[in-house]
């Protein structure tokens, strides 16, 4: 005997659609392993790099889903100068042998596939980073700030000199030194390193009631040349 099943005109298309048609798989959720962009650069994002040139070069990893790693992606580095934005369109690096080994610790799955991006850019130190990518001339771009969280990057000079080199006046390194200040430099086992002692004379204690001295010191490498 073989059973019939009859769908009368006032049960409509949704029996229909619900008794014969499978349902839809929907789209993947924003946080799925598809859908996802990861960037990592060096110099680093969110932290300050000391470089010894002017010349920078700027290495850029995306980690995408295999699916995704044959589409044009596109990657740019802006980088601040003279108060202004400046834009460099970062290349990739198809030569396996000139991709680096490592960049930096990375989060994501290892089963993400990575696109090396490079760019050398001569720019004036100290200066501030961020990376912008997108997934072909007809997308969106998407900011790294915006896409991860990730603060801007700053590198410097890497001013550190020898030894010998280095000024034995405090006040050369210190703007506005307290002139009352007695320093001293010392010689240090560490590389790169100097030690300083700083004395300044305090009147005694009388009887139970403390000296207490508020003693100006200075701005170390003066105003505004320091990020942190």
């Amino acid at each position: 005997m073989t059973e019939h099943t009859f769908i009368s005109p006032t049960d409509g298309n949704e029996v229909f659609q619900a008794k014969y048609i499978p349902k839809q798989k929907g789209p993947p959720a924003l946080n799925a392993p598809s859908m996802k962009a990861y960037i990592s650069t060096f110099p680093a994002l969110g932290h300050v790099t000391q470089v010894d040139q002017s010349t920078t070069t700027f290495t850029a990893l995306l980690e995408i889903d295999e699916s995704r790693s044959e589409g044009p992606w596109e990657v740019s580095l802006w980088h601040l100068e003279s108060g202004e934005w400046h834009e460099a369109p970062m290349e990739p690096v198809t030569n396996t042998s000139l991709q680096p080994t490592s960049l930096q610790t990375s989060k994501t799955s290892s089963e993400l596939h990575k696109i090396y991006f490079t760019t050398t850019v001569p720019i004036h130190l100290p200066t501030s980073f961020t990376i912008k990518f997108r997934n072909g001339a007809d997308q969106s771009w998407k900011w790294v700030k915006e896409h991860q969280g990730v603060e801007d990057g700053l590198v410097t000079f890497n001013t550190a000199k020898s030894q010998d080199t280095r000024s034995n006046s405090l006040g050369n390194y210190v703007q506005d030194l307290n002139p009352i200040l007695q320093s001293e430099n010392h010689q240090s086992q560490s590389p790169a390193t100097t030690l300083w002692s700083v004395e300044v004379p305090i009147e005694a204690a009388s009887g139970e009631k403390p000296a207490i001295k508020d003693v100006k010191f200075g701005v170390p490498w003066g105003y505004h040349k320091f990020s942190r």
